[in-house]
């Protein structure tokens, strides 16, 4: 779980990472485009890279899910 961590951290290659899937995935759907093939399936993906990402900021991030705790007594 460190190094998930470690990774989300580091803006520059997460941001890295989720581009380079995004492309490639791209890249795939054309090629498939093409070839004739189903490409349904690729929009899927894309959502799923995506949502994973964005659990990463869940799992890591102190920030998102904290709410601001108000004292209702005063």
């Amino acid at each position: 779980m460190k190094s998930l961590q470690r990774f989300y951290n580091d803006k520059d290659t997460k941001d890295n990472v989720h581009n380079y899937l995004i492309d490639y995935l791209e890249k795939e759907a054309i090629r498939r485009v093409f070839d004739r093939e189903d490409v349904s399936a690729v929009a899927d993906a894309k959502e799923v890279i995506d949502k994973a990402f964005d659990n990463l900021e869940v799992l890591f991030d102190p920030k998102v899910g904290k709410t601001e705790q108000i004292n209702e007594a005063r």
